[in-house]
């Protein structure tokens, strides 16, 4: 007779118990985001998450990830092999479910700690699997929501309908209100058919793109190069995206890919920017020219 298997819902609670306390013993501050950490009237009893997410303080982020090896975590993508936000870092446990680790969340432009600490300040406690998790404001769950589904250019989620097109007019009053204060106007207003009045404001274009469910990766390389805001940080993101990430690569392999391997990355990859390009030239000629 089989164990019976612990539900995976069940699991992801746990994790974020288990990240409440390493937090309580090792001074760290942090705050459980979406899946089961959402207020019952955003659904948060019946969502359904592959893994459990935190958002910690940027200046405890090593701590929190040190603890966490300590305790039996191991790293399975770092900050860097996530999106081009290079926001979360991913850990494992051999019991636990998955964990992401933010040090920010993508569409928030402020300065990180700053916008963290302004969440931290309307934090209240959620029971999450008998263990009380820090858990942001009502409204900052809101608008966490919303940038969530607007980055996979969602626009007609649930989240959205739920967070915005249902919320009170005060409610959108303080949704708006939290996100001026931290950088994330632009994003929430992609997210909430606003985003017009931005236009020419940092971050315009590369939220038209996400926003939009856009899948052509040259356009999307072009609107994140051209959000990076520095030239170097332009450049550094140009080659995350079209360079082949080792990393990745090896936990998706189970070992270092080896020399043949990369280089085929390397090749499939500078075909598919090639391709890109094309697509992209042949598009802006007909936008000029006509058919």
């Amino acid at each position: 007779m089989e164990a019976p298997t612990m539900p995976w819902s069940v699991g992801i609670r746990f994790s974020h118990a288990v990240l409440q306390t390493l937090a309580d013993d090792h001074g760290v501050d942090l705050l459980h985001i979406k899946g089961p950490a959402v207020d019952d009237s955003l659904g948060g009893g019946t969502r359904h998450s592959i893994d459990a997410d935190v958002l910690v303080r940027p200046t405890h982020v090593e701590q929190l990830i040190a603890a966490m090896h300590d305790h039996g975590w191991q790293t399975q993508y770092l900050f860097e092999d996530g999106s081009a936000f290079e926001h979360a870092s991913t850990l494992v446990h051999p019991f636990l479910a998955p964990v992401d680790v933010h040090r920010r969340f993508p569409g928030v432009d402020g300065d990180a700690a700053t916008a963290f600490e302004r969440l931290w300040v309307e934090r209240h406690d959620m029971d999450l699997a008998g263990v009380a998790c820090a858990v942001p404001s009502v409204a900052a769950q809101r608008l966490i929501l919303i940038l969530h589904a607007t980055r996979a250019g969602a626009l007609n989620h649930p989240d959205i309908q739920q967070s915005w097109r249902e919320a009170t007019e005060e409610e959108r009053q303080s949704v708006t209100a939290l996100a001026g204060e931290i950088g994330a106007g632009v994003a929430l207003a992609a997210g909430t058919g606003r985003l017009h009045e931005h236009v020419g404001e940092p971050g315009y274009d590369l939220w038209r793109v996400l926003s939009s469910g856009e899948t052509s990766r040259g356009r999307l390389w072009l609107a994140r190069v051209g959000a990076a805001g520095t030239r170097r940080g332009a450049l550094r993101t140009g080659l995350r995206l079209v360079v082949p990430n080792r990393h990745r690569m090896t936990t998706i392999l189970g070992r270092p890919p080896s020399r043949r391997e990369l280089a085929l990355a390397y090749v499939a990859s500078g075909r598919r920017g090639v391709r890109e390009v094309l697509l992209l030239l042949r598009s802006a000629a007909h936008n000029r020219w006509g058919a």
